[in-house]
């Protein structure tokens, strides 16, 4: 093999080695980064249903790591996990002023902070007297 051809590989291969690294590099966006918070104990202020099931739904809760109480917004997804005393229930069966425990995605893009609930927990006390007796 000939000095040129040599010379030739050899800046191609730098050449496509160079391209690869640019265009990993520039493929990778900056993609929003998520963490999921956990509420063991929030209160329902306000419940807003849309026509599909859809929604939101805000909740008090104390933050431990701001020390005090503090009011969060969550969006309700058709994959948000409903339940009530174990069973799956929807949004509007939620009531305002009951004590929930969930599971919320919180996405931060930029300054940009959505929270999807995950999933809502709610543990009723049952009917004195219930079916049966």
């Amino acid at each position: 093999m000939g000095t040129r051809t040599m010379q030739r590989r050899a800046m191609t291969v730098t050449l496509v080695c160079g391209l690869g690294a640019i265009l990993l590099t520039g493929c990778t966006k900056e993609e929003p980064r998520a963490e999921v918070m956990t509420l063991d104990q929030a209160k329902i202020e306000k419940i807003e249903v849309n026509a599909d099931g859809t929604g939101r739904i805000t909740v008090s809760y104390y933050s431990e790591k701001q020390s005090q109480d503090v009011v969060g917004i969550g969006e309700i997804t058709k994959e948000t996990e409903i339940m009530i005393n174990g069973a799956v229930a929807k949004l509007s069966e939620l009531r305002k002023g009951e004590r929930v425990r969930g599971e919320v995605r919180i996405e931060k893009k930029g300054d940009k902070k959505t929270q999807v609930a995950l999933k809502i927990y709610v543990n009723r006390p049952k009917p004195v007297g219930g079916e049966g007796g």
